[in-house]
This record gives C-alpha cells, structure tokens and sequence, in this order.
C-alpha cells in the first residue's frame, strides 16, 4: 500500500493562504480560498441617520429606515443603539363664553391659540325667547301662553255696540254665542255681522231680546 505524504506551509492569516488542501479518497484536492470564505454581515447604525443597515462583506448592502411620527423623536445613540422619545405637545387653554346672535345665542370655546375653537348655537324656537345675561349664563324664557277671555250681555232688541274687557287681537279672536247659539261672523252674504274696534263689540243688527246675560262673548288671545 503506497503512502501519499504531503508538505504544508502554514499561513499567519488567511489573506497568506490562495488554496486548502483536502482528500478524496486517496488523492489530494486543491480547494480555492474563495468557497471556503463565505459573506459575513455586520449590523450598525450608520452615523447621522436612523437606520438600521445590514451591511455584507460582498459589499452588499440593505438598510431599513425608521420614520419618527407625530409627537415623536429618534435619536442616533451610537452605532448600535437608537432613541425613541416622545413629545408632548404644547398645551392650550380655553375659555367658555356666550354672545348674542340676533334672537339666539352662541356658545364659544375659544382656545387661547385661536386655532381650535367650537360654538354651539341655541335658537329661539316658538314661545321661546333666549337672552344672554352674562359672560357664562342664558336665560330661557317662556312666552305666555293662550288667554281665554269671556265677556256677557244682555240683549234688549236695540243696543248694537258693546264693550269688551280686553281688547282682542282682531275680530278672528273672538267667539259669540246668543242665547247658547253661535253666531257666524259673517252672512250668507260674506257680509260681516259684527266688527271690533278698540275693546268696542259692534253687531250690524241689534242682538234680540235675550235672558240676563245672554250673549256671551269669548275672547281668545
């Protein structure tokens, strides 16, 4: 059996070394350096960024940025470390108030930076009446409500003109009944049967004779 020696040299690094030497079966094999050696990879952050970079030493590269947000700060430690910091935004202040609008009245938050303010309007609705009494009060206010006023007579076939405790709005206001029967406002005619001047009550014919107080006048306001 033939006995196969082989001389070697040894290499201070591996830039002194071009080749290694291996077996199959009984023969020497030259292996290049080159597919022995591989890629290496370094991870850093390179200075003045926020990146975390990947970095080959087949000088590939592939880096990954990190984008601060709102209210947010990155900061460049060092080459392997980052700083994440958040920020408090600037405070405002704000004042809650009334002005009148017209027959309404607005609700303003104002913010001290005049950037950001908000007004709720109240409006005055049907019987109501809204008044701003201050810097931070409204007053809500009812209008009165319907009246109902009732006046009696007593008709004697001659008297036309009566007068009325309160004065009506319009002759549309009121309600005659004459001996418990209602009287249309106007004839078969479209004539009026009775006008309304002031508080005085005026028939075109004189009411009948009729019981005490037997014309009732109802006045609605």
């Amino acid at each position: 059996m033939a006995v196969k020696f082989s001389q070697f040299t040894t290499g201070a690094t591996l830039a002194d070394i071009d080749y290694f030497v291996g077996y199959k079966g009984t023969d020497n094999i030259q292996i290049a350096k080159s597919l022995l050696s591989g890629t290496t990879y370094t991870i850093d952050v390179p200075a003045a960024t926020t990146n975390i970079n990947l970095a080959g030493s087949d000088a590939t590269n592939d880096a990954i940025t990190l984008t601060q947000g709102a209210n947010m700060t990155l900061t460049r430690v060092s080459a392997n470390e980052i700083s994440f910091a958040a920020t408090v935004p600037a405070s405002d202040t704000y004042d809650l108030n009334a002005t009148a609008d017209g027959s309404n009245v607005d609700l303003n938050l104002t913010s001290g930076s005049g950037t950001d303010n908000s007004v709720v309007q109240f409006t005055a609705g049907t019987g109501i009446t809204l008044t701003r009494t201050g810097a931070q009060e409204i007053t809500f206010a009812s209008a009165a409500g319907t009246t109902v006023v009732k006046d009696q007579f007593t008709g004697n076939n001659s008297t036309t003109a009566f007068t009325l405790s309160t004065t009506p709005s319009s002759a549309d206001n009121i309600n005659i009944y004459i001996s418990g029967v209602y009287q249309n406002s106007l004839d078969s005619g479209g004539v009026a049967n009775y006008s309304v001047a002031g508080t005085t009550l005026t028939f075109v014919t004189a009411p009948p004779t009729t019981a005490a107080n037997g014309i009732e006048v109802v006045i609605t306001q």
